[in-house]
């Protein structure tokens, strides 16, 4: 759907609805590929985990078994399996156990608010929720804080000239494309 409803400056803004559902593997890549944007992981993350889980038994093999090594060993290993199960795990368990990942979302953004529509919720939202939209080569993140944003596959995009519609409202009212 897309009709006029304003002008900006001699650029027509319209409205745009976007029809979806998610699958797990786009979710999960999705999450993942925040966690590394947003710094919350890194990607040389992995690389340093076994780095220290080498040095730690080194360590603890060299000072025979000190108490401080075996510290340092336990402290590793459980550092490292919760980093795993935040990239691994948890966005896997987030998607199976978020009823609303499952359903088939209808998102309409114009000028003034977004829509969202599912069969378990329908909300009229307005713009100031959001503080910036963050995108990379395959989603919008439409970010509201600190990890609470609407994801939006740009798979979803019927043409090149609605997803510059979809900018064009968010520049609108949040002035900024953050490319990640």
């Amino acid at each position: 759907m897309e009709e006029c409803n304003i002008m900006n400056g001699g650029i027509f803004l319209e409205t745009v609805e976007l029809k979806f559902q998610y699958t797990q593997k786009e979710y999960v890549q999705a999450e993942r590929q925040y966690l590394i944007a947003d710094k919350i992981l890194h990607k040389y993350d992995l690389a340093l985990a076994a780095l220290f889980l080498v040095f730690s038994i080194v360590y603890m093999l060299v000072s025979s078994f000190s108490l401080f090594s075996i510290i340092l060993f336990g402290t590793v290993i459980i550092v490292t399996a919760m980093g795993c199960y935040v990239y691994f795990l948890l966005p896997i368990l987030r998607f199976k156990q978020t009823k609303k990942y499952h359903e088939e979302y209808t998102l309409t953004f114009s000028k003034d608010s977004l829509y969202f529509k599912t069969p378990s919720i329908a909300s009229e939202m307005k713009w100031n929720i959001y503080s910036v939209l963050k995108e990379n080569d395959d989603f919008y993140y439409l970010i509201q804080r600190p990890r609470i944003y609407t994801l939006i596959p740009k798979r979803v995009f019927k043409s090149q000239n609605e997803r510059q519609t979809f900018e064009e409202i968010v520049q609108f009212n949040l002035n900024t494309i953050e490319h990640i």
